[in-house]
């Protein structure tokens, strides 16, 4: 199974983030307790210089008195009366401080208590025993010893007190400096591993754009096949389907051919026998005049319905009008028949189709006479209006009716079905919906060739010489 290189890589870029905000964290705690190291530094090194304040205090105390004492001037007690009035407030600093930093010191302020409360005693009985006795209290020996021995206590236990926060500055330096040293190796591993991760997933990345650009080309090449396959397979379909409509247009053309020359039959051989059985039947009477014949009116009926008949289905077949004068004068001819057999009133308005070639006036026709029979079918229609037009380079032709509408007839009827492929068979094209207000309307779009007209039934003409000739025998 293949690995799939952009989770992968999506994994590489996670991990690379968190390997660097791992590290800016721990940066992030690593000042914080440097700095918390070094708040702690600070206090301990003020709580040093407190100590070393006090000290000096007790020492001007100490220096103010013992200059008093040598030379009884007054001027000396300066220091000693500073040192009296800055002590306690220095001495309490020094309490808080300590208790800030979580060390009282309970027992060594007890001693300092009483020994800084005896020496101050001490200093001040001596100042007083100078001011009275003057220079016989420099006699005085044991006082001397025994301040000594307290400024001694007193420097041992401030010494304690200042070595210890000397040993704690010590430990907050280690402790600091071995913080330092952990968060810059934290730190190193940390940005060598997230680069190395993203360097990986950037690989990846790398790795997988050069598939998707393979797979890409692959599917190039194979949409290029594909298409030309298409366009193979299209310009086979489209050559069969030349093939089909050429078929199909010849066969057409084969249909309507075979509808002439049965046309012609009937015209030549039933037209010809049933006015040769009137003329026949005319002579008799004339024969036999003035006497009369039951039958002879029914024979002459007969052969008037038998060149009828020849007539329409001539008509039907072929109209001639379609061949002499082409599609106008056939529709004329047709509508006239349409309205005499219907209730339908039709409104015809043509255009000059003198540029339509025979096979497009025979397919209009055709077309024409499958929506006119689908109006009397189905349309329950009263008008039905028919006009043609010529724009842009094409034979227009619009059938519409006033009747029920398409409804549900299907794009795929026959009958609908016959008139798309009589339009496609001449280059047309054709469109079937509703009429504007209502009704159906069928529009017909067929392109006007440049090559004269071919006309398939020029040498009829003869062949037709005697219709009219029709009329006169059926008129008598």
């Amino acid at each position: 199974m293949r690995l799939l290189t952009f989770p992968v890589a999506a994994g590489l870029l996670l991990a690379g983030c968190v390997a660097f905000v791992a590290t800016a964290y721990g940066e992030y705690r690593s000042l914080g307790e440097l700095t918390r190291q070094e708040g702690l530094r600070a206090h301990a090194l003020r709580t040093q210089q407190l100590i070393s304040d006090l000290n000096a205090l007790l020492i001007d105390l100490e220096t103010g008195t013992r200059g008093f004492l040598i030379t009884g001037d007054a001027v000396f007690l300066q220091p000693y009366e500073r040192a009296r009035q800055d002590l306690d407030a220095s001495y309490n600093q020094l309490k808080e401080a300590l208790a800030r930093s979580g060390d009282a010191q309970e027992a060594a302020f007890t001693r300092l208590d009483r020994f800084i409360a005896e020496r101050r005693l001490q200093v001040e009985s001596n100042v007083e025993n100078r001011w009275r006795r003057g220079e016989s209290a420099l006699k005085d020996r044991q006082a001397y010893v025994a301040g000594k021995q307290l400024m001694d206590e007193i420097r041992g236990e401030l010494g304690r007190l200042k070595s210890l926060q000397q040993r704690r500055i010590d430990g907050i330096e280690s402790a600091v400096a071995l913080q330092t040293r952990e968060t810059t190796l934290l730190a190193q591993v940390l940005l060598l591993a997230g680069g190395l991760m993203v360097a990986a997933a950037m690989g990846a990345l790398w790795v997988e754009r050069e598939r998707r650009d393979s797979a890409e080309r692959a599917l190039r090449e194979s949409h290029a096949r594909l298409e030309g396959a298409v366009a193979e397979r299209t310009r086979e379909l489209s050559e069969a389907l030349g093939r089909i409509q050429s078929f199909a247009a010849e066969l057409d053309r084969s249909v309507e051919a075979e509808r002439r020359r049965l046309a012609r039959e009937v015209h030549d051989h039933l037209g010809q026998l049933g006015t040769a059985a009137k003329m026949l039947a005319l002579s008799m009477a004339r024969k036999i005049a003035p006497a009369k014949e039951p039958m002879h009116d029914e024979m002459l009926a007969i052969a008037d319905e038998v060149i009828g008949a020849a007539r329409r289905i001539s008509n039907t077949l072929r109209p001639p009008l379609l061949d002499d004068f082409g599609f106008g004068a056939a529709v004329q001819h047709y509508v006239q028949g349409l309205q005499r057999q219907s209730e339908l009133v039709v409104d015809l308005d043509l255009a000059p189709d003198d540029a339509l070639s025979s096979e497009q006036h025979n397919q209009l026709f055709r077309l024409l006479q499958e929506a006119a029979t689908n109006v009397l079918r189905h349309a329950q229609a009263h008008q039905l209006s028919i006009e043609s037009r010529v724009e842009d380079g094409a034979y227009r032709l619009r059938i519409e009716d006033d009747g029920v509408g398409p409804g549900d007839v299907r794009a795929d009827a026959s009958g609908l079905r016959n008139m798309r492929e009589r339009a496609v068979l001449v280059g047309g094209e054709l469109s079937f919906g509703p009429a504007p207000r209502r009704g159906t309307r069928i529009e017909v779009r067929v392109p006007l060739a440049a090559a004269d007209r071919q006309e398939d039934g020029a040498g009829d003409g003869p062949d037709r010489e005697n219709e009219e000739g029709w009329n006169e025998v059926s008129d008598r």
